[in-house]
């Protein structure tokens, strides 16, 4: 029978506020192989709870937070407990995302700091995260439980972890086996990369330099004071696709540091792309690149001969890619500065 492979995550949020919210991401964490955990450090003394909470933060493969409309109650130190458990996680370099209520104001009095200082304390822990972590905004229950079948899957996906297995399902190998078998993945993978290198349709029939591919992304618009998750559509030339991950692949990347190049390319246009469908909308945020998409431009540069995986992994298990010979020229040609004076 084969294993299978669970992840616990813990899910931050202030209560009883936003139970709702909490209940919200249940059903998808769960259905993307996810274990939910959680306490509310406020049904006790926070410092009481609070080694219990660390200890279930430290053994979680994964930490998502919920920011309602509320701060929450403040521990000795002037945190709130909501702050103390994303600094834990931080500290302890777990995976991190946040889901941010988009317009707290909409939420009942009771969900809403009653002070402007809490207000203000809420408003300032936002932009921290906003600044440190991966934010994506949300207005709704329904909607949240939309956007996080969206954010779960890539959160998995860039960032792979151990996770848990049941005992009756664990592998019985010892060490060595396990080291003598990544040996011969190895060696298979690299016969692989050999065969494939020979067998890559002529270039002359490629796609390359000029030519332009769709790629498909997902983001939060705003319009009119609402936000609105879309999928979208951008062309760019395979140029630019390339020029956005070469300069990272001369010592060997993971596929989360490429993806995200091409993600920073692609919104510093995605206001233009999105105005197309959404007229009035005056800003974008969190641009996410469809698996296939970043999937189709990896594979299609490696069919060009210019990048290639690499032997080594990271330290999450991720494969690297570098540069081949053949894209280290071609970046040298299409992103080096040309003279512009005439000899």
């Amino acid at each position: 029978m084969t294993a299978t492979t669970r992840y616990q995550v813990f899910i931050s949020a202030t209560f009883p506020d936003m139970q709702g919210a909490r209940q919200a991401l249940m059903l998808p964490m769960i259905e993307h192989g996810m274990i939910p955990t959680g306490l509310d450090s406020t049904a006790a003394d926070g410092n009481t709870l609070l080694p219990v909470i660390q200890k279930l933060i430290e053994t979680s493969d994964y930490f998502v937070l919920i920011v309602g409309g509320r701060y929450g109650t403040l521990s000795p130190m002037g945190l709130s407990e909501l702050h103390r458990e994303y600094i834990f996680a931080a500290t302890k370099r777990k995976p991190i995302v946040a889901f941010i209520h988009d317009n707290p104001s909409m939420l009942p009095p009771e969900h809403q700091e009653p002070t402007r200082d809490g207000q203000v304390r809420r408003d300032d822990f936002v932009r921290l995260l906003e600044e440190k972590v991966p934010c994506f905004r949300w207005t709704s229950e329904a909607g949240l439980a939309e956007l996080a079948h969206k954010v779960i899957p890539n959160l998995m996906r860039e960032h792979r972890s151990a996770g848990w297995v049941r005992a009756d399902q664990a592998g019985q190998g010892g060490g060595a086996e396990v080291e003598a078998l990544k040996a011969r993945i190895d060696a298979l993978e690299k016969e692989r990369e050999e065969a494939l290198a020979q067998s890559r349709p002529p270039l002359k029939t490629l796609s390359r330099g000029g030519d332009l591919v769709a790629l498909d992304y997902s983001c939060n618009v705003y319009e009119g004071g609402d936000c609105k998750l879309a999928m979208v559509s951008t062309h760019i030339s395979w140029d630019q696709a390339f020029s956005c991950v070469a300069p990272l692949m001369l010592n060997p990347a993971s596929e989360p540091v490429m993806q995200k190049a091409l993600e920073d390319f692609i919104g510093r246009k995605a206001l233009a792309d999105v105005q197309q469908d959404f007229p009035r909308a005056h800003a974008v945020r969190n641009v996410v690149l469809a698996a296939h998409s970043f999937n189709q431009v990896k594979i299609h540069l490696r069919a060009l001969g210019l990048i290639s995986k690499s032997q080594e992994r990271d330290n999450r298990g991720l494969p690297l890619w570098h540069l081949t010979a053949h894209g280290d020229n071609t970046m040298s040609q299409v992103m080096a500065v040309k003279r512009t004076v005439k000899l």
